[in-house]
């Protein structure tokens, strides 16, 4: 392990279930013809809270899936803090596949004893851990089965590109290796000043139909992003977030985390492009050891007018963001492609893309190996990419 990250750890979560004091279990509303077969299962029924910590602005914050028919009873509850045995007040916050509570709760409190018609249930308090990241320009993202030595290369694209300091991955129950194997491969590589890994058991959650239809029952990524944001990143000096297999660009060489420092809304919002792979031209589909490198091709910009006036390009892949978080308000939601409720965020700039690695994947969501033969009118070499993997240091 690299003396610069010394302070790498996993950190384990003390959810709150429903079957550890209650029958009632929280019920989809999706309707039951646009459920699959496998909807039950991935559907999470039981969880009611994902941990209870210490946020950054003095209230104790539990942060879980949306809380749906379990509502009434969460807001007529009581609340008694340990040992103070103070009653508080509290509000409820419903999000976007998310649910909050906010408790005012006596400095010194150990834990809190939630009574409603659900049961009563006594839920530890955990500290805040945003000291960790602290003015850290922070890498972040939602990890399962990716392959250690992509996770590396990842963070070695924004280190040395963009000046990432600092790495947090929620680790979705990866089978491959452990949420410690996970965190040793990166606490091996030069720059890194903080890591953590969390170890976040819980279900990713039902998709929708398809891109506009019933997004509304994959609550897990939504959870990682809320609780990354509350319990460890406010205090970050900024957050990109991105998968495993996106590297992010910038047109005039700056650094990724300067441009949204400096930006007149604190939020960076882009889009990307696919890398894929080709035949005769990349490693074959599904190759043990391959690596982001190996792939130097994408599908050239197909533009298309909307609205009358603006050209986009009908293949891009839908938008990702790297942020300042002290400068998205408390009520502003950390999402996947957005920041809710801020207007600012709603924009896209030209001045930074990613790429989108194709076969950096393992198909978990659907097929990704299909090859294609090189064709000049949809397919270009990426020079501007091959560029800056001339400057990475893929070895340390």
């Amino acid at each position: 392990m690299s003396l610069s990250a010394a302070r790498v750890e996993v950190m384990r979560l003390r959810p709150t279930l429903l079957p550890d004091f209650t029958t009632t279990r929280r019920q989809p509303t999706r309707p039951v013809e646009a459920r699959d077969g496998n909807f039950d299962a991935k559907f999470d029924s039981e969880t009611l809270f994902y941990d209870c910590f210490i946020g950054i602005r003095g209230r104790i914050v539990l942060v879980g899936p949306p809380f749906l028919n379990l509502k009434d009873a969460l807001q007529a509850a009581t609340i008694v803090a340990n040992p103070s045995g103070h009653a508080c007040s509290f509000e409820l916050r419903e999000l976007d596949r998310h649910g909050q509570l906010h408790v005012d709760a006596p400095e010194g409190t150990r834990s809190l004893v939630i009574t409603s018609a659900l049961g009563d249930v006594t839920i530890d308090v955990q500290p805040s851990e945003v000291d960790i990241f602290a003015g850290r320009r922070v890498m972040f993202t939602q990890s399962r089965n990716n392959d250690l030595r992509w996770i590396q290369d990842w963070v070695r694209f924004s280190r040395d590109i963009h000046g990432a300091d600092a790495v947090l991955i929620y680790d979705n129950g990866s089978t491959r290796y452990t949420p410690q194997d996970l965190a040793d491969a990166i606490g091996t590589l030069d720059g890194i000043a903080a890591v953590r890994v969390v170890d976040w058991p819980f279900k990713f959650g039902p998709q929708g139909i398809d891109a506009r239809r019933y997004w509304d029952s994959d609550f897990g990524q939504h959870g990682v992003w809320e609780h990354a944001r509350r319990r460890l990143l406010e205090a970050a000096a900024s957050v990109q977030g991105s998968d495993v297999d996106e590297l992010v660009l910038t047109t005039n060489g700056r650094s990724l985390f300067d441009i949204a420092e400096t930006s007149a809304t604190g939020v960076l919002r882009y889009e990307g492009r696919w890398v894929i792979g080709l035949e005769g031209r990349e490693p074959p589909p599904a190759r043990p050891g391959r690596r982001h490198i190996d792939y130097t091709v994408v599908r050239k910009e197909r533009l298309e007018t909307r609205f009358g006036v603006v050209k986009v390009d009908a293949d891009r892949c839908p938008p990702k963001w790297t942020l300042v978080p002290h400068r998205i308000k408390d009520r502003q939601q950390w999402k996947i492609h957005s920041i809710g409720g801020h207007l600012g965020s709603r924009l896209v700039t030209r001045e930074v893309s990613y790429r989108h690695f194709r076969e950096i994947s393992d198909s978990w969501k659907y097929e990704r190996m299909g090859r294609e033969a090189f064709d000049p009118a949809r397919h270009e070499d990426d020079a501007e990419m091959q560029a800056l993997v001339q400057r990475v240091n893929w070895d340390r």
